[in-house]
Parts: C-alpha cells; sequence; structure tokens
C-alpha cells in the first residue's frame, strides 16, 4: 500500500484528488468484499470479535445486558488475601484526647485516673479552601530631578498581566491534562470547590501557558525515548478542535512520549526519530509503524495473546495456541515482577529466561 504523506497531497491537482479519491473508493469496495466473504466462511457459532480476542477498542464492543449478580461481588478481601487498612500517621496535625470522666458502673469520677490503654483513631480531612487574593500596588512616582514618571517593577509572579498564580493554574492543567474534563467542568468545579470563576477562555489561556512551560521538558524526554534502544510505539484517534486527529505514543525505559499529529503516516514516526535508528521497534504492526527506523520488530505480546484468545474460541481442540498463550503471559509475569518486585535476583530472571527462550523453541 503507498502512503501518501500531507504534503504530497497538498501538492495534487483537483484532477488528480478525484482520481485517487475514485481509486480509494474502488480498493475500499474491493475490501469489504473480501471481508464479506471471511466472515462467510467462519463456522457457525464464531465467536464474535471483541477487544478480548482482536486489536478491537473497548468502545466498539457490544454491551451485555446481563445482570451482574449481587452475590458474585464479595465485599472485603478476596479468600486468602491479608485486609488491608489504612495506616496510621505518626505525627498527625491535631491530636483530640478524649477522657473518661465517671464510671457508668458506679459513678465514680475518673478525671484523675491513667489510662491504662489508649485506644487510637484517626480521621483524614481536607482542610477548608478559600481563594487567596494577592492585590499588587504599584508605585509611580516623579523623579525629582529630571521629573519623568517612573513606575516600579512588580516581583516575578505577580506581573500585571496575570490574574492567577502557579498554584491555581496547575490545578487547571491537572485537571484538563491528567483527568479530561471539558472546559465546562472544569470551569464548575473550580467554582464548586473553590469559589474561583473561570471562563472557557481563561482556562484555555492557562493550558496553553502550561504547555508552552512543559514544552521543554517534553522535547527532553521526546529526545531521550527517540535514543532507547528498544521503543514501543501505538497511536489512536484524538479530538482537537472538533476535527479528528492521531494521538501517538512512544514509549521505553527513558521515559513516555506522547505527541498528538493531523495524520497517521509514517511521517509522523520519521519526524520523531529523526536520525536515531531503534534496535527493536515494538507495535501492533500497523504499516506506519512498521517503516520506522529500527533493526528488527516486535509484535506486541498483549496484541499477540488476544489474537491467540480468538484463536482458541474459534479451534478449542488445538493445543498450540494455548501453550504459545501461557508462555507470552508467563514472559510478561516475568519481567513484571523483575522489575517491579524484589522476587528475582538477577540471575534468577536470566536461568528463567533462558528456559523461557527453551520452551519456545518446542513449538
Amino acid at each position: 500500500m503507498m502512503i501518501i504523506s500531507e504534503a504530497q497531497l497538498e501538492q495534487l491537482s483537483r484532477t488528480e484528488l478525484i482520481a485517487l479519491v475514485k481509486a480509494l473508493c474502488t480498493n475500499v469496495a474491493s475490501l469489504e468484499q473480501r471481508v464479506a466473504e471471511l466472515e462467510a466462511k467462519l463456522p457457525p457459532g464464531a465467536p464474535p470479535v471483541t477487544s478480548r480476542n482482536s486489536s478491537q477498542p473497548p468502545s466498539r464492543d457490544q454491551k451485555s445486558n446481563l445482570v451482574v449478580s449481587k452475590v458474585s461481588k464479595r465485599i472485603g478481601a478476596k479468600p486468602g488475601h491479608a485486609a488491608a487498612t489504612r495506616p496510621f500517621v505518626e505525627k498527625p496535625d491535631r491530636v483530640i484526647e478524649v477522657k473518661a470522666e465517671r464510671c457508668t458502673n458506679c459513678h465514680t469520677n475518673l478525671q484523675n485516673c491513667e489510662p491504662v490503654r489508649v485506644i487510637r483513631h484517626q480521621l483524614t480531612e481536607l482542610p477548608v479552601v478559600r481563594p487567596l487574593v494577592i492585590e499588587t500596588q504599584i508605585h509611580e512616582v516623579e523623579c525629582p530631578h529630571c521629573h519623568t514618571l517612573q513606575r516600579a517593577t512588580p516581583p516575578v509572579g505577580l506581573e500585571p498581566t496575570r490574574c492567577f498564580g502557579p498554584r491555581l493554574e496547575a490545578t487547571v492543567v491537572y485537571h484538563k491534562q491528567t483527568q479530561h474534563l471539558s472546559y465546562a467542568r472544569i470551569a464548575a468545579q473550580m467554582q464548586d470547590l473553590f469559589g474561583v470563576t473561570l471562563s472557557a477562555g481563561g482556562i484555555n489561556a492557562i493550558v496553553q501557558r502550561g504547555g508552552q512551560l512543559a514544552q521543554p521538558k517534553a522535547d527532553a524526554i521526546g529526545a531521550a525515548v527517540a535514543r532507547s534502544p528498544i521503543i514501543g510505539s501505538d497511536e489512536t484517534s484524538a479530538r482537537v478542535q472538533g476535527r479528528n486527529w492521531w494521538q501517538w505514543v512512544f514509549r521505553s525505559a527513558a521515559g513516555v512520549y506522547h505527541r498528538i499529529a493531523r495524520t497517521r503516516s509514517a511521517a509522523v514516526v520519521a519526524d520523531f526519530m529523526g536520525e536515531q535508528c531503534a534496535d527493536v521497534w515494538v507495535s501492533d504492526c500497523y504499516s506506519a509503524q512498521l517503516l520506522a527506523p529500527a533493526k528488527q520488530f516486535q509484535l506486541c505480546l498483549a496484541h499477540q495473546i488476544r489474537n491467540l484468545t480468538r484463536l482458541i474460541e474459534q479451534a478449542p481442540a488445538l493445543l498450540w495456541p494455548v501453550k504459545i498463550q501461557a508462555l507470552f503471559q508467563e514472559a510478561i509475569h516475568l519481567r513484571n515482577r523483575f522489575f517491579t518486585t524484589d522476587e528475582l535476583t538477577l540471575p534468577g530472571y536470566l536461568r528463567r529466561v533462558a528456559e523461557l527462550e527453551t520452551a519456545w523453541t518446542r513449538y
């Protein structure tokens, strides 16, 4: 399949664009016919395609109307798991001593008695939050010598062009970029929780300023990821000002870098990598991903596990997909155990890797 960049499309004439659209429509019709033929060959009662057994996004899954039994949702720790309790804070902000006053049995005064035991209970509360309004009064004076007006320079962070402080702006950026709230929800939340009135334009200006401040750090993260020997990448649709764009993610041991682009073409990968070349490129094998500058390509294990799940559902009698899927799952579990816990030493980890590689050669 030929990939045409946005720059190449802009150079095409109207006649060439019409011819290209006609050719694409012909290809789509041919592919739809081929899909219909393949679907007709599926055995009766074949399992439906879901996000659990394919690369289909969860949003396209058919929602079940089954009512989940309340009996199956048991409250508390699962059998065999220790119950989790909130740990005590060693230095609480406030301590209230509750002393026994009188014996409930004989009414003796107990206020001067030493306690036999002190039962601790801690309650966590949020402080009262009120907006802090800082007024800057900039003095303007006339020089007694030359009679020119001189205006004082406000300190950094209190410039007249600013309406909000750094903590308020950081809160707005957090709600937008981390919690993905809309401007309307951010405005409502800031008003309800803090009593601060914000307009959509004000929120947008805060978000844009936050992006400008974060850009140098983002560029440094992107450069570090691009230099990594092993890079994993994926892309998904994103709405930008009412239009469909693409959110690309590039991940390595050095960090995670996100980029919003107009296109899903390989040009995004090429622009991100620059002159760098990865040793291994991990992806779902989308065509643009396979054009990445890399020495080797690895199909994402999670995608392979889902594809094997569908094969197992379609052909339960086959044993090899079950064994291969178990190897993939064990490989992921082994990696997580070594890098996120202290359960394995390096020699033990390498020994187990060798065992998995030996098992893989049998299939």
